[in-house]
Protein backbone atom coordinates (compact mmCIF):
# COMPACT_ATOMS: atom_id res chain seq x y z
CA UNK A 1 0.00 0.00 0.00
CA UNK A 2 3.04 2.35 0.38
CA UNK A 3 3.95 1.69 -2.52
CA UNK A 4 1.21 2.14 -4.46
CA UNK A 5 0.63 5.11 -2.43
CA UNK A 6 4.07 6.56 -3.15
CA UNK A 7 4.14 6.11 -7.09
CA UNK A 8 0.72 7.76 -7.26
CA UNK A 9 2.25 11.14 -5.23
CA UNK A 10 5.48 10.67 -7.19
CA UNK A 11 3.48 10.65 -10.67
CA UNK A 12 1.16 13.46 -9.81
CA UNK A 13 3.75 15.78 -8.44
CA UNK A 14 5.80 14.96 -12.21
CA UNK A 15 2.42 15.67 -13.91
CA UNK A 16 1.32 18.94 -12.66
CA UNK A 17 4.52 20.99 -13.51
CA UNK A 18 4.91 18.66 -16.60
CA UNK A 19 5.31 19.74 -20.64
CA UNK A 20 4.24 18.01 -23.43
CA UNK A 21 5.12 18.37 -27.14
CA UNK A 22 3.53 17.68 -30.35
CA UNK A 23 6.10 17.44 -33.18
CA UNK A 24 8.62 18.64 -30.58
CA UNK A 25 11.08 16.96 -28.35
CA UNK A 26 11.89 20.05 -26.36
CA UNK A 27 8.55 21.49 -25.21
CA UNK A 28 9.20 25.40 -24.00
CA UNK A 29 5.39 25.43 -22.83
CA UNK A 30 2.68 23.43 -21.43
CA UNK A 31 1.44 22.48 -24.71
CA UNK A 32 3.80 23.08 -27.33
CA UNK A 33 3.13 22.38 -31.49
CA UNK A 34 5.13 21.99 -34.19
CA UNK A 35 3.06 22.46 -36.95
CA UNK A 36 -0.49 23.32 -37.69
CA UNK A 37 -3.16 24.14 -34.70
CA UNK A 38 -6.80 23.10 -35.54
CA UNK A 39 -9.58 23.22 -33.23
CA UNK A 40 -12.82 21.47 -33.79
CA UNK A 41 -16.43 21.66 -32.57
CA UNK A 42 -16.80 24.84 -31.46
CA UNK A 43 -20.22 25.35 -32.24
CA UNK A 44 -21.93 28.71 -32.98
CA UNK A 45 -20.03 31.03 -30.84
CA UNK A 46 -20.08 34.92 -31.06
CA UNK A 47 -16.38 35.47 -30.01
CA UNK A 48 -15.16 38.53 -28.95
CA UNK A 49 -11.41 37.43 -28.66
CA UNK A 50 -9.38 36.15 -31.70
CA UNK A 51 -6.08 34.07 -31.63
CA UNK A 52 -2.68 35.71 -31.71
CA UNK A 53 0.56 34.53 -31.89
CA UNK A 54 3.93 36.84 -29.99
CA UNK A 55 7.71 36.77 -31.68
CA UNK A 56 8.35 33.60 -29.61
CA UNK A 57 5.01 32.32 -30.98
CA UNK A 58 3.24 31.97 -27.64
CA UNK A 59 0.07 31.98 -28.57
CA UNK A 60 -2.58 33.96 -26.51
CA UNK A 61 -6.05 35.95 -27.02
CA UNK A 62 -6.74 39.38 -28.29
CA UNK A 63 -9.79 41.47 -27.72
CA UNK A 64 -11.39 42.67 -30.86
CA UNK A 65 -13.82 45.26 -29.52
CA UNK A 66 -17.13 46.51 -29.93
CA UNK A 67 -16.75 47.63 -33.87
CA UNK A 68 -14.86 44.62 -35.26
CA UNK A 69 -16.55 40.92 -35.82
CA UNK A 70 -15.60 37.63 -36.94
CA UNK A 71 -17.52 36.11 -40.25
CA UNK A 72 -16.34 33.23 -41.27
CA UNK A 73 -12.32 33.90 -40.17
CA UNK A 74 -12.64 36.98 -41.50
CA UNK A 75 -12.52 40.46 -39.31
CA UNK A 76 -15.06 43.40 -40.31
CA UNK A 77 -14.93 46.48 -38.86
CA UNK A 78 -17.91 48.12 -38.39
CA UNK A 79 -18.09 51.77 -39.41
CA UNK A 80 -14.50 52.02 -40.57
CA UNK A 81 -15.59 54.07 -43.52
CA UNK A 82 -15.73 57.07 -41.59
CA UNK A 83 -12.99 59.79 -41.20
CA UNK A 84 -12.10 60.92 -37.36
CA UNK A 85 -11.42 64.72 -37.73
CA UNK A 86 -9.33 66.54 -35.16
CA UNK A 87 -8.47 70.41 -35.07
CA UNK A 88 -4.59 70.59 -34.48
CA UNK A 89 -3.49 74.22 -33.42
CA UNK A 90 -0.24 75.66 -35.73
CA UNK A 91 1.50 78.42 -34.55
CA UNK A 92 2.25 80.64 -37.35
CA UNK A 93 2.38 84.20 -36.81
CA UNK A 94 5.47 85.27 -39.47
CA UNK A 95 5.02 84.48 -43.26
CA UNK A 96 7.36 81.32 -44.35
CA UNK A 97 7.07 80.05 -40.52
CA UNK A 98 8.83 76.11 -40.98
CA UNK A 99 7.19 73.89 -38.94
CA UNK A 100 9.64 70.66 -38.62
CA UNK A 101 8.29 66.95 -37.33
CA UNK A 102 4.59 68.10 -37.06
CA UNK A 103 3.42 66.06 -34.14
CA UNK A 104 -0.17 65.19 -34.84
CA UNK A 105 0.27 62.53 -31.81
CA UNK A 106 -0.36 59.37 -34.44
CA UNK A 107 0.45 57.19 -31.40
CA UNK A 108 -1.12 58.38 -28.89
CA UNK A 109 -4.90 60.32 -28.89
CA UNK A 110 -5.13 60.84 -32.71
CA UNK A 111 -4.54 56.96 -33.48
CA UNK A 112 -7.84 56.90 -35.20
CA UNK A 113 -8.01 60.36 -36.79
CA UNK A 114 -7.58 60.68 -40.25
CA UNK A 115 -8.19 64.13 -41.00
CA UNK A 116 -6.37 67.06 -39.42
CA UNK A 117 -7.54 70.47 -39.24
CA UNK A 118 -4.81 72.99 -39.20
CA UNK A 119 -6.14 75.87 -37.06
CA UNK A 120 -4.55 78.90 -36.08
CA UNK A 121 -2.55 79.95 -38.68
CA UNK A 122 -2.19 83.79 -39.15
CA UNK A 123 0.81 84.02 -41.87
CA UNK A 124 1.66 81.00 -44.34
CA UNK A 125 3.48 78.50 -42.88
CA UNK A 126 5.73 75.14 -44.81
CA UNK A 127 5.83 71.22 -42.81
CA UNK A 128 8.94 70.10 -43.71
CA UNK A 129 7.91 66.39 -42.00
CA UNK A 130 5.13 64.50 -39.89
CA UNK A 131 6.22 62.65 -36.78
CA UNK A 132 5.26 59.35 -36.44
CA UNK A 133 4.63 57.76 -39.25
CA UNK A 134 3.68 53.80 -39.87
CA UNK A 135 3.35 51.63 -42.75
CA UNK A 136 0.32 52.63 -44.68
CA UNK A 137 -1.21 55.31 -42.08
CA UNK A 138 -3.35 57.75 -43.86
CA UNK A 139 -3.28 61.57 -43.06
CA UNK A 140 -5.21 64.26 -44.98
CA UNK A 141 -4.12 67.71 -43.41
CA UNK A 142 -7.01 70.41 -44.19
CA UNK A 143 -5.61 74.19 -43.83
CA UNK A 144 -8.70 75.83 -42.74
CA UNK A 145 -6.71 79.48 -42.94
CA UNK A 146 -6.80 81.68 -45.49
CA UNK A 147 -3.05 81.48 -45.20
CA UNK A 148 -0.68 79.02 -47.51
CA UNK A 149 -0.09 75.67 -46.22
CA UNK A 150 3.33 74.00 -48.23
CA UNK A 151 4.48 70.56 -48.00
CA UNK A 152 8.39 70.30 -48.38
CA UNK A 153 10.06 67.32 -50.72
CA UNK A 154 12.73 65.70 -48.47
CA UNK A 155 13.94 69.00 -45.70
CA UNK A 156 16.94 67.39 -44.08
CA UNK A 157 15.73 69.89 -41.08
CA UNK A 158 13.17 66.87 -40.53
CA UNK A 159 14.06 63.65 -38.75
CA UNK A 160 15.04 61.68 -41.89
CA UNK A 161 11.73 58.74 -41.08
CA UNK A 162 9.34 61.92 -40.62
CA UNK A 163 10.22 63.83 -44.36
CA UNK A 164 7.83 64.09 -47.09
CA UNK A 165 8.44 62.90 -50.48
CA UNK A 166 6.43 64.96 -53.18
CA UNK A 167 6.98 62.57 -56.06
CA UNK A 168 9.04 64.79 -58.17
CA UNK A 169 8.25 68.77 -57.19
CA UNK A 170 10.22 70.86 -54.79
CA UNK A 171 7.13 71.62 -52.70
CA UNK A 172 3.44 70.88 -52.91
CA UNK A 173 1.40 73.62 -51.32
CA UNK A 174 -2.50 74.93 -51.00
CA UNK A 175 -3.83 78.55 -51.99
CA UNK A 176 -5.11 79.86 -48.85
CA UNK A 177 -7.69 76.92 -47.55
CA UNK A 178 -7.24 73.31 -49.28
CA UNK A 179 -6.23 69.64 -48.20
CA UNK A 180 -2.95 67.43 -48.84
CA UNK A 181 -3.62 63.88 -48.75
CA UNK A 182 -0.47 61.99 -47.07
CA UNK A 183 0.16 57.75 -46.99
CA UNK A 184 3.17 56.74 -45.26
CA UNK A 185 5.30 53.97 -46.98
CA UNK A 186 7.45 51.92 -44.34
CA UNK A 187 9.54 50.60 -46.98
CA UNK A 188 10.98 54.18 -47.87
CA UNK A 189 10.00 55.56 -44.04
CA UNK A 190 8.77 58.92 -46.27
CA UNK A 191 5.09 60.03 -46.25
CA UNK A 192 4.21 60.29 -49.88
CA UNK A 193 1.96 63.17 -51.00
CA UNK A 194 -1.18 61.61 -53.06
CA UNK A 195 -3.27 64.31 -53.34
CA UNK A 196 -3.53 68.22 -53.32
CA UNK A 197 -7.10 70.09 -53.27
CA UNK A 198 -7.18 73.82 -53.29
Amino acid sequence: MKLELFFLVFFSCHLSFAQVGINTTTPNETLDVNGTLRIQNTGTINSSKILGRDTNGTVGTIDVGDNITINNNTLYADGSNQYGIVNIPITANTPNTKIHDLDLDLGGANAFKTVFRLTGANASFTITGIDGGTDGRHVLLLNINSSNMTLDHENVQSTASNRINTLGTPSEATSGQGAIELVYDGVLNRWLILNVRN
